[in-house]
């Protein structure tokens, strides 16, 4: 698979983003402040007719076609672990879980999503509440639900954040195992946005490309184990 995540250079305030790229199967770190990462991911999904054409700094090159961000073609092929990012309280998980697959529309999606769902949360071991209204749910159970709308998305690429932040240590040890197994299984690329080096995920990066507060950057093409 020929899957490759591009941006072209970016200036956000004063912070500049070197031109970069994610392949299918690879992990890089980018370290940067909170608010640069919010403005990297507005980049990244936010639908606008601007960026719906070859202007658009960000897309996704697939077996020889290009998806641009700002289009449903690209969003639907690029997953999201987002922090912080919450559930609908009056929906139930199961709702919830489905909700990006209804808003792109795709009958076919949705239906292989609503087939698939049961399967993945009993492997994440959220099953028994998947028919439960969201409410308020913990740090743990809100990053089991970005892992699970990967799973059924299987997008090409995947951006993160550090959505393990502020889980007790068990549930923390116990997320590390689902979502490093997960990512094997899934082999999406993945884009993991952090604000430290030290962030504690146990994964493994091909690249830490590092955004400075001064707008210099550094690229570390060394291997981080």
């Amino acid at each position: 698979m020929s899957d490759l995540l591009h941006w072209n250079r970016l200036q956000l305030g004063n912070i500049v983003i070197p031109e970069g790229q994610v392949s299918h199967g690879e992990y890089v770190r980018m370290v940067m402040n909170y608010p640069c990462q919010y403005a990297f991911m507005q980049q990244l999904f936010l639908l606008s007719e601007e960026s719906r054409n070859s202007s658009s700094e960000m897309w996704l090159e697939s077996n020889g076609e290009k998806y641009y961000a700002g289009t449903a073609e690209f969003s639907s092929r690029i997953g999201s672990m987002i922090r912080q990012r919450g559930l609908i309280a009056n929906l139930t998980l199961r709702e919830n879980l489905l909700l990006p697959f209804l808003y792109h529309g795709d009958k076919h999606r949705l239906d292989q999503a609503t087939d698939e769902a049961a399967e993945v949360a009993e492997r994440l071991g959220i099953a028994s509440a998947l028919d439960e209204k969201a409410g308020e749910r913990t740090t743990y159970t809100h990053a089991l639900m970005s892992l699970a709308r990967c799973m059924l998305a299987k997008p090409a690429i995947i951006v993160a954040q550090e959505v393990h932040i502020g889980m007790p240590p068990d549930h923390l040890q116990r997320f590390r195992e689902l979502s490093t197994q997960t990512l094997a299984e899934l082999g999406s690329g993945l884009l993991y946005l952090t604000s430290s080096a030290d962030e504690g995920s146990g994964l493994s990066y091909a690249r830490t490309l590092t955004i400075e507060a001064d707008s210099r950057s550094l690229d570390s093409d060394k291997e981080n184990r």
